[in-house]
């Protein structure tokens, strides 16, 4: 016999000797006699979160959060939290849900959104071929488990083991494919795993390609293997499931140790003869630009050369015709120098000869001969040439006896 007491905001049972129980709601304080007081567990769900309830009977029910309520094993079998299920933007999850005629319809939820099943609902679960986590170019059925169907493009690597080719030369071919998906119905009725439908597929692409070649035209032809068309069952089985091919990558071969070291070794070989033609280009380059440079510098300098003779000549030509105006000049000075001496020369004989007129006719006016006037203006022409020699033999020159003899000849002269 005891007291026991309940708080406020917990619930408990009692338990009696029978068996028999009963919900105490706190708070509360309860005396016990031959009775037993268990409490109850308390499950809070946020708004993100929603109860899964059982009854003892069976049913299921769902509460969306945010709620609480505690574990009464009079009444419930259990009681858990689940958390909603968010979407982003690029995922949806396919639900399926029980009608009242037992059959069952299905939804797809698209992102983004929160997403709390009822009771009568469950997600679909996907179980897909997924990537090794140590080979990612290995692929393990059934690894990939999830319920949220993911509609952004993806890829996965891929490495086509054991491909023969024509002349039985064993090839690892390494592939890279990008996949979008595009019809989830398609996805949903068609097949259980895309994964390995596409892998399934163009292993066969990749198999029947490299059987119709020799390992060295398949080896110059390599490119060919990231040209999507070179992949039709890859597409034709991927667009029946529902997805689109984008693009698929070649991303190189292995072969065996034997073939791969022959591969090498005239890999080498062509690389060392395409260096040594690189080299040689390299050299012919190498001289025709030298060539190329000398002959632009010749002509560069044959143009200044050509340009400073032009220079000079022009400078010549203004030169000459400097000097062409200064003489231009030089002779029009003159030319008018001598038009005013010439014009000041006559202006001066006009006036002297009319000074000369005016003393004519005042002498005229006095009555004086003009004729003879003129006639003694005249200077006398020399006629005869006379050669005195002093007198006694003297040799020095006697200036009185020249004067006298002067004075004499020309008065008889003139007689």
């Amino acid at each position: 016999m005891k007291f026991k007491t309940v708080r406020e905001g917990e619930q408990a049972i009692i338990l009696n000797h029978l068996g028999e129980g009963r919900l105490i709601v706190g708070p509360s304080r309860v005396f016990l006699f031959r009775e037993r007081l268990e409490k109850l567990k308390r499950f809070t769900a946020s708004q993100f979160e929603y109860l899964i309830v059982t009854d003892n009977n069976g049913l299921v029910k769902h509460v969306l959060g945010p709620c609480e309520m505690f574990h009464n094993p009079l009444e419930l079998r259990s009681v858990k939290v689940a958390p909603a299920i968010q979407l982003d933007a690029n995922h949806m999850v396919v639900v399926y849900r029980r009608v009242k005629d037992n059959s069952v319809e299905r939804q797809v939820v698209m992102g983004p959104s929160l997403f709390m099943p009822t009771a009568d609902e469950w997600l679909h679960q996907f179980e897909w071929h997924g990537t090794d986590p140590s080979n990612k170019t290995r692929m393990i059925p059934g690894y990939k488990k999830f319920t949220q169907l993911a509609v952004i493009p993806d890829q996965f690597y891929y490495n086509v083991r054991d491909v023969r080719t024509a002349d039985d030369a064993m090839l690892t071919v390494k592939l890279m494919i990008f996949y979008e998906l595009t019809d989830v119905i398609k996805l949903l009725e068609t097949t259980h795993d895309p994964i390995a439908d596409m892998v399934n597929a163009v292993c066969a692409d990749v198999i029947a390609y490299a059987g119709k070649q020799s390992y060295e035209s398949f080896v110059s032809s390599t490119q060919v293997l990231s040209v999507l068309d070179s992949y039709p069952q890859l597409q034709q089985r991927a667009q029946r499931i529902g997805y689109t091919v984008n693009r698929v990558v070649f991303r190189g071969y292995h072969a065996s140790d034997q073939l791969q070291a022959m591969q090498d070794k005239a890999i080498q070989a062509r690389t060392e003869l395409r260096l040594d033609t690189e080299l040689a280009q390299q050299k012919q380059k190498l001289q025709d630009f030298k060539l190329s440079k000398q002959q632009a510098r010749i002509e560069q300098k044959q143009a200044m050369e050509k340009q400073q003779m032009e220079h000079q000549q022009k400078l010549d030509k203004m030169k000459k015709l400097q000097e062409l105006k200064i003489q231009q000049s030089d002779l029009a000075a003159k030319l008018e120098c001598d038009e005013l001496e010439a014009k000041t020369d006559l202006e001066f004989d006009s006036a002297k000869i009319q000074h000369n007129l005016e003393y004519l006719q005042k002498l005229k006016s006095l009555k004086v001969d003009l004729t003879r006037y003129l006639v003694n203006q005249q200077p006398t022409a020399v006629t005869h040439e006379l050669q005195v020699a002093p007198p006694g033999g003297e040799t020095h020159s006697n200036v009185n006896w020249l004067k006298q003899a002067f004075t004499c000849h020309r008065i008889s002269t003139l007689g």
